[in-house]
């Protein structure tokens, strides 16, 4: 990549990426108790969202995310705090709390948010109607 050609681009670089981090992290509500963990959702889940994340979990899916990715925060408010209890988040950052990056790069997560889906990987933040519509493509598949 770029950030190997010369010291000079990777150390701007990575204080592009500290700068984003803190500016996204920044505009969240702040989780005080653990360091470098995404902020707590806040949203209340709907039948519909709840109904989903059932399916989701059957479908051993997982959400492959980092702390301070606003994309991801947007998501996890979409579905709802009950509904991402039962759905496993995954924390791609090399700094986050309880990182899994080894677990990020096995499966070549190209972005956060990311979905995987019945062992597909279905990248960027998705609606409600949207993710019911890939489960319902995989569920259909399995029947």
């Amino acid at each position: 990549s770029s950030s190997s050609s010369s010291s000079s681009s990777s150390s701007s670089s990575s204080s592009g990426s500290t700068l984003l981090a803190s500016a996204a992290s920044s505009s969240h509500p702040k989780n005080n108790n653990v360091k470098n963990t995404p902020p707590p959702i806040t949203t209340t889940s709907t039948p519909q969202a709840l109904s989903l994340a059932a399916d989701l979990s059957s479908l051993d899916s997982k959400m492959y995310g980092a702390f301070w990715c606003s994309h991801c925060y947007d998501q996890k408010q979409s579905l709802g705090s009950e509904a991402m209890r039962a759905i496993p988040y995954v924390e791609c950052d090399r700094d986050g709390y309880r990182t899994q990056r080894d677990l990020c790069r096995a499966k070549d997560v190209p972005g956060y948010p990311t979905w995987e889906i019945g062992g597909e990987l279905f990248p960027g933040e998705r609606s409600v109607d949207e993710l019911r519509e890939i489960v319902d493509g995989v569920l259909a598949k399995r029947k």
